[in-house]
């Protein structure tokens, strides 16, 4: 090949060159603006709090934490920390398309103990066939990590004799089922 078809190609390889050169920029320079902490991620944090929070009412969302160093991309997905009634809550974030359009799914439910307590309570003592009381801890509130599990314990009203309750978070709904551990 000659040196003036060198140059030529040489030129056109340049040519090439810049657009995909300009486009890689402006996707990091994207992708910073999104998830470097600028802006975009706390204006996403905060509609996450707004909208999340709306979800899960009476509790309060706290503040939303995302990660500085996730890739903004369509179909990434990443957790944003938070806490409800001061426990650990994630919310699981889906980013949709280039323009930053996203969704979240709750990855822990709160649950509020009175009602759970008596949910159960009522459910157990339909099976067993006597009443009983349940306690499942002495604060407000429960978060758990949605399809996880933790106990309670049932105590029969008319005696004392007391069991184990596994119950186990089934989902965002705060659907819960539950087995009588029996000794």
């Amino acid at each position: 090949m000659s040196d003036l078809a060198k140059l030529v190609d040489e030129g056109a390889m340049l040519q090439s060159k810049p657009p995909k050169l300009l486009t890689a920029m402006l996707a990091v320079a994207l992708v910073a603006a999104a998830c470097g902490g600028g802006s975009d991620q706390t204006q996403l944090e905060r509609e996450l709090q707004d909208k999340a929070g709306s979800d899960i009412l009476p509790v309060e969302l706290g503040l939303v934490d995302c990660p500085e160093d996730v890739v903004v991309t369509p179909e990434s997905v990443f957790i944003c920390a938070s806490e409800v009634a001061g426990q650990y809550y994630e919310l699981q974030v889906r980013i949709i398309d280039a323009q930053g359009q996203y969704s979240y799914a709750h990855k822990h439910h709160a649950l509020q103990l009175v009602n759970t307590e008596a949910l159960l309570a009522d459910q157990v003592a339909y099976e067993v066939g006597f009443d009983v009381m349940v306690d499942c801890g002495d604060d407000e509130y429960l978060v758990a990590p949605i399809g996880s599990s933790f106990n309670c314990l049932a105590t029969r009203v008319d005696g004392g004799a007391q069991a184990t309750i596994e119950v186990r978070l089934e989902d965002a709904a705060g659907r819960v089922s539950w087995d009588l551990v029996r000794a």
